[in-house]
């Protein structure tokens, strides 16, 4: 399955499982809500006091894992980036 594909597919599914690495290279799971995707980015909100953003900002390897409402596991693995949030989202002009 190409990368398009599986990123159409994880949109249906809502809430997908982010894995972060910790400061002794554990990896760290939680349950996150992707608020937007792109060609070759998916969005999602933490806030910069939370042990995940921490995590992020030191390494930003994560992996996703969705389970599609197809009974289809769907795995990537990239890295995190800082990013403004767009005005569509805050409702800012």
């Amino acid at each position: 399955m190409d990368a398009q594909t599986c990123l159409k597919k994880m949109q249906l599914a809502g809430t997908l499982s982010l894995a972060t690495v910790d400061e002794s290279g554990a990896p760290q799971i939680r349950c996150v809500s992707a608020v937007h995707y792109e060609p070759r980015a998916i969005y999602f909100l933490t806030a910069r006091g939370k042990e995940m953003a921490r995590q992020l900002m030191a390494d930003g390897r994560v992996q996703t894992l969705v389970h599609t409402r197809f009974n289809e596991m769907i795995r990537m693995s990239g890295v995190a980036t800082p990013s403004r949030i767009p005005s569509r989202f805050t409702g800012a002009t």
